[in-house]
């Protein structure tokens, strides 16, 4: 399968509304895409995208699951496939619902399973249904810097030992740190990587025909413009991920103070984003939620005038982990607690801030949103000691 040119995507969601998918990948950024589709393409619309491939194969992937659901769905993955295969195509799916993948066994040509401990187990069931059939399993790389993928090699080498068939590691979309994929590689192709470029370079059927780069968020090119800013300072979840990556994997939203509008004005021109104002308009600070058109992180911005009044919001946070900020390359801490707060975000072990808050410039929903902040922090693993 391999080649130069553009592996060319069917992304498929079969339901007419909702999110058709059993699982909730960390990774996975479709859920609320406003560029998933609900339902079926029809096959003029297959057609006209296929008929610019330029490989031999067409992939069906999510979104959601291909395959959930088959009993319901079936019958219009099955029109697709047929469609794709009339005009001379080969046909891979990507899925994770492996009970399934025997009943196209003559009909799809590759399969590559995506892995997670679920996964692992539910194949033991199945796995001697597939004699015969061209499979590969594929693998998310947690988002965190080569330095910290290398120790894990050993681990990957093992599985594929275990499974017997290539694996594919696939750079995480949502990571923000570069990878140095020679210096990972383990020298023989039954372990490859696929950098992250080769899917914001592909292209893909979705409610368009678009690229990658239209679709999903260059998180990592994203992020470098928020970190190099001197009119954004970041706090929240992205900043634990900044200080330690291995230990905060995963962050959900990014929080910003901005302190120029104009920021909003590039963030919408170079990430797609709109804003919808979540304060009254005369309010100081002003509090929006950015959501961008292609598949992404979304942004909470709050537009203030100076960085005095960012670091005095930040250093006024409930709990120790949360009184860092960064801006233009470099961390700020409360000054008071430094230390506790990089304890804090090292060992997940929190604590809350003693004596009197500032909190003049809060939102006036600042209550309900600590607490739901302090249930986040729990469903995470933190431990909380008042």
């Amino acid at each position: 399968m391999g080649s130069d040119a553009q592996n060319f995507t069917v992304i498929v969601n079969w339901k007419k509304k909702g999110f058709g998918c059993a699982k909730a990948c960390s990774y996975c950024n479709w859920r609320t895409s406003a560029l998933l589709p609900h339902g079926g393409q029809d096959a003029d619309t297959i057609v006209a995208f296929i008929e610019q491939c330029q490989k031999s194969f067409i992939t069906i992937s999510g979104g959601a699951d291909p395959l959930y659901r088959f009993e319901e769905y079936g019958d219009q993955l099955l029109a697709m496939i047929q469609t794709i295969k009339a005009h001379g195509f080969k046909v891979r799916i990507i899925t994770r619902e492996v009970r399934h993948i025997a009943k196209l066994k003559g009909i799809v040509d590759y399969f590559s399973i995506s892995l997670d401990a679920d996964v692992l187990e539910d194949m033991k069931t199945y796995q001697q249904d597939w004699l015969g059939m061209d499979i590969e399993y594929s693998l998310v790389l947690p988002p965190i810097p080569s330095a910290d993928i290398s120790p894990l090699k050993p681990q990957y080498a093992a599985l594929h030992r275990a499974l017997g068939k290539r694996l594919v590691l696939r750079e995480n979309l949502n990571s923000i740190h570069p990878l140095d994929l020679p210096s990972l590689s383990f020298g023989h192709p039954g372990i490859v990587f696929v950098p992250k470029a080769l899917c914001l370079n592909g292209r893909y059927l979705s409610t368009i025909d678009c690229t990658g780069h239209d679709i999903v968020q260059d998180n990592e090119g994203l992020a470098q413009y928020l970190m190099s800013s001197t009119d954004v300072m970041l706090f929240g979840g992205f900043v634990k991920h900044l200080v330690n990556p291995t230990v905060h994997m995963e962050y959900d939203d990014i929080d910003a103070i901005v302190l120029n509008a104009k920021v909003m004005e590039t963030l919408a021109h170079r990430f797609a984003f709109t804003f919808r104002e979540n304060s009254p308009s005369d309010n100081y600070p002003r509090y929006f939620q950015g959501i961008s058109a292609r598949a992404g992180k979304t942004i909470q911005v709050v537009l203030m005038h100076s960085q005095a009044d960012a670091l005095r919001f930040i250093f006024n946070g409930q709990y120790d982990v949360d009184r860092i900020g960064y801006s233009n390359h470099r961390f700020h801490f409360d000054p008071a607690c430094e230390d506790a707060t990089l304890h804090a975000i090292n060992t997940k072990q929190v604590r809350t801030v003693q004596g009197s808050r500032n909190v003049s410039l809060f939102h006036a929903d600042r209550p309900l949103i600590e607490r739901r902040h302090r249930m986040k922090l729990v469903r995470k693993g933190f431990t909380i000691i008042d």
